[in-house]
């Protein structure tokens, strides 16, 4: 061993002396070499023939490894020899497999910088065009507003070319020049300008001096007026002693005046007329006044008198000027701040449009006992109509509910006139009007708050819409007030209402009596055995809601606009319940009863011929000296209560014993009782 040991030693001395003796090579980077290498093949084998060569080895591989498997199963030296043998056959194909995957790596490592570089210029390319076409984009704004530019002299209105050649003298208009050069001739035009501009401002100054001195004369004036109007008032004061003593009213006469000019015409005519009538019938009897606000009545006719103005010298401007008018009114309201709702804007509208004039006329109807109705008359400005309002004044209050509601203000006007309710416009154009601003309601919603459109109103101030004339475009043409229509029509209303007032004041007194249980006595008194227990005000739905009216109602002789009562009479156990409709023409149309009794059962007019009879009495049938004069309700509850009589007393029962002088208690097939009176003796009842 020792042997071998020197004899090694030695070889590497030698081996070290021979290295020593070449000269020094430069190192080597190897790994650097063969990933060039590698890096080249991968370039120039196709990857096409690597995968084939991949599955061909993979293959052999599997292959040896199934021999290896194989013979290790035999397990004898022959088999160990072969399995080292196979070994290193299956090592070559693993390194080779090795080199196979180098290689892949190295051609996709290659493809994905190829295509990050391509992903690049394709980046700055794009890049390159975004800025091309943002430089393209400004450049179209540049030309843009090059092309859209306008200056200051194009606002300016000029005269047209022809005026400009014939009235500019030669040295402004140099037609030479200016017919073949546009520039030239606009600048000619804008220096024309100049100087026309000029002369007018040297004559617009002469003016204004001119007006300064008028209006110093006028202001001197004024002062001396001014001075002049203390010793007036003073004169004034002094008469009034005078006045008061003569009544003469010059003062009231004068404030009065003043604040008629300032109704509108409609108004103005019912309040001439009306004050006619109160000088000829005394003030005791009709008195007409004015109310409002005389200072807004008196800047609302300024106003229109300021818009009349502008109308007459709108229609003098030309299409040109409202056209330039109009963009500058747009561009005034782009600079509002304030946001109003759709809802206020709705209700300013329905505001606008039911506006009424600030001053109304006041008319006063009075009666001798001191009861007087006050109405008073508006005029809506958009809609052009008159509503009235109404209030009473009583010299006493009132007993009793139904009393009360006969003098009602809308009660007492209720077809004053037939057919007349005032429920909605007489003017044809209200509904078109209300929707034109936008009101969705009917104009009957209004009529609580704003008072009634009533036709004898219409034609107290002169309008009579039924009378309108249409054009051939087929619109409406203002309808004019007429003076003689409104002078017939306050002599027939106050002389109406009149008549009306008094019916109502009577009525009212009877139903106090009636509600306190007391009849009036009539002019042949007869012993009366029933008593009146119960008298009240109904509603409508309770008025049809009992049995005995179904047939009014249904013919259409009581409507919802009567007046509605229900009586109640008893005598002994028998109970007589009277449904009673007051018309609004009272005492000229007879109140209506429907009866029913309570007795042995109820019975009412169409299962009953007796109650049947008793209707017909009280509702129509009336003597000739009865006849002279309208039958009143207290009359005709007097019959009620005789006819009650008459039908228990004949109807045979012991409790009610008769007390009145019957030739005959029932006659013919009908058996008619004896509901008529004769005045023979101490009176007798027979059949009719």
């Amino acid at each position: 061993m020792g042997k071998e040991d020197v004899s090694t030693k030695k070889r590497r001395k030698l081996n070290t002396s021979t290295s020593n003796d070449n000269p020094k090579q430069a190192p080597v980077d190897v790994y650097k070499r063969v990933v060039e290498f590698e890096e080249s093949e991968a370039q120039s084998r196709p990857a096409d023939k690597d995968a084939v060569l991949f599955k061909k080895i993979c293959q052999d591989v599997r292959l040896l490894f199934a021999d290896i498997a194989e013979l290790k199963l035999k397990g004898n030296e022959e088999a160990k020899e072969k399995i080292n043998s196979k070994r290193v056959e299956a090592s070559l194909l693993l390194v080779a497999l090795k080199k196979l995957n180098r290689l892949e790596k190295v051609r996709t490592r290659a493809g994905r910088d190829a295509l990050h570089k391509e992903k690049q210029r394709v980046d700055s390319t794009h890049l390159l065009l975004q800025n091309l076409l943002y430089e393209a984009d400004h450049l179209n704004k540049e030309v843009t507003k090059c092309l859209q530019f306008k200056s200051k002299d194009e606002e300016i209105e000029l005269v047209p070319v022809e005026d400009f050649y014939k009235d500019a003298p030669a040295d402004v208009s140099r037609p030479e020049i200016t017919k073949t050069d546009e520039h030239q001739l606009q600048l000619a035009r804008l220096e024309w300008e100049l100087q026309q501009r000029r002369e007018l401002a040297g004559a617009c100054s002469e003016l204004v001096a001119s007006k300064e001195r008028v209006a110093a004369a006028i202001a001197a004036a004024r002062s001396r007026l001014d001075a002049l109007a203390p010793h007036l008032k003073e004169v004034l004061k002094a008469t009034k002693p005078l006045q008061e003593c003569l009544a003469l009213r010059l003062d009231e006469k004068r404030d009065e005046a003043r604040a008629a000019s300032l109704l509108p015409h409609p108004l103005f005519l019912l309040y001439a007329n009306a004050y006619a009538y109160s000088d000829v019938l005394g003030a005791k009897v009709v008195t007409v006044g004015i109310a409002g606000d005389e200072d807004e009545a008196r800047r609302l006719d300024q106003l229109k008198n300021v818009e009349n103005d502008l109308v007459v010298s709108n229609d003098s401007d030309s299409d040109q000027d409202n056209n330039d008018e109009e963009p500058r009114e747009k561009k005034k309201r782009h600079h509002r701040t304030t946001k109003v709702s759709k809802e206020e804007k709705a209700e300013a509208k329905k505001k606008e449009i039911l506006k009424k004039h600030p001053l109304n006329v006041l008319l006063t109807v009075n009666l001798a006992d001191g009861t007087a109705i006050n109405l008073a008359f508006s005029y809506l400005l958009h809609l052009k109509i008159v509503v009235v309002k109404l209030t009473m004044s009583l010299p006493k209050p009132i007993v009793g509910v139904s009393a009360a509601d006969v003098l009602s203000g809308d009660c007492i006007l209720n077809e004053l006139y037939p057919g007349d309710m005032g429920s909605d416009s007489p003017h044809p154009a209200t509904s078109y009007l209300l929707n034109n601003a936008g009101v969705t309601e009917e104009f009957s919603h209004f009529i609580p708050e704003i008072g009634k459109p009533y036709i004898w109103a219409q034609r107290m101030c002169g309008l009579d819409f039924m009378a309108m004339t249409v054009d051939d475009k087929k619109h409406m043409k203002y309808l004019e007030p007429c003076p003689s229509l409104s002078v017939a029509t306050v002599e027939n209303f106050i002389f109406t209402i009149k008549r009306r007032l008094k019916a109502r004041v009577a009525l009212m007194i009877e139903l106090q009596d009636l509600e306190c249980g007391k009849i009036l006595p009539a002019k042949n008194p007869i012993r009366l055995s029933g008593s009146l227990t119960q008298w009240q005000t109904v509603s409508w739905q309770e008025y049809c809601q009992a049995s005995s009216t179904a047939y009014l109602v249904a013919e259409g002789l009581v409507t919802a606009d009567n007046m509605l009562y229900r009586a109640i009479i008893t005598r002994q156990s028998a109970k007589l319940v009277a449904m009673v409709a007051v018309s609004s023409d009272y005492p000229k149309k007879a109140p209506l009863f429907s009866l029913t009794l309570h007795w042995n059962g109820t019975h009412n007019a169409a299962t009953n011929d007796d109650l049947r009879d008793i209707e017909r009495v009280i509702n129509t049938d009336w003597n000739t000296e009865e006849s002279l004069e309208c039958p009143t309700l207290s009359t005709q509850m007097t019959k009620l209560l005789t006819c009650l009589d008459i039908l228990l007393e004949t109807s045979g029962s012991s409790e009610f014993p008769p007390d009145k002088v019957i030739f005959q208690p029932v006659r013919g097939r009908n058996r008619i009782k004896p509901y008529k009176y004769l005045r023979q003796g101490t009176g007798v009842f027979v059949q009719f």
